[in-house]
């Protein structure tokens, strides 16, 4: 009796490592772009005063937030990213939405 057996390759992009790599990128552009809104709304209430300098610094994130979506879900569809692992997707992502969010915010942030 021949039986053959569908066996996965091990997939290389799938390591422990990419979770972790992607967890690290994704949580500095959250801090990135999050921070600046968060940081001027809990000042402005502690100290009672007007929410006018957040309203800016909020338009300066949904850029960010609209930017870094119009270049990333077009690469994370393309085929050649689509064939890795969600991991490895992820953690090779990452850098490149920090670079984006980051880029943004030293372009745009001081003429706020």
């Amino acid at each position: 009796m021949n039986v053959t057996r569908n066996v996965k390759p091990h997939d290389l992009a799938d390591w422990p490592a990419c979770r972790y790599l992607a967890l690290f990128f994704w949580s500095w552009t959250a801090l990135i772009t999050i921070c600046p809104v968060l940081l001027l709304t809990v000042l402005s209430v502690a100290w009672a005063q007007p929410l006018t300098p957040v309203v800016p610094w909020a338009k300066v994130t949904l850029i960010q937030i609209g930017l870094t979506a119009a270049v990333l879900v077009p690469l994370y569809f393309a085929p050649g990213v689509r064939r890795l692992a969600r991991a490895a997707r992820y953690a090779l992502l990452g850098p490149l939405a920090t670079a984006i969010v980051l880029a943004v915010l030293l372009c745009i942030g001081p003429n706020v």
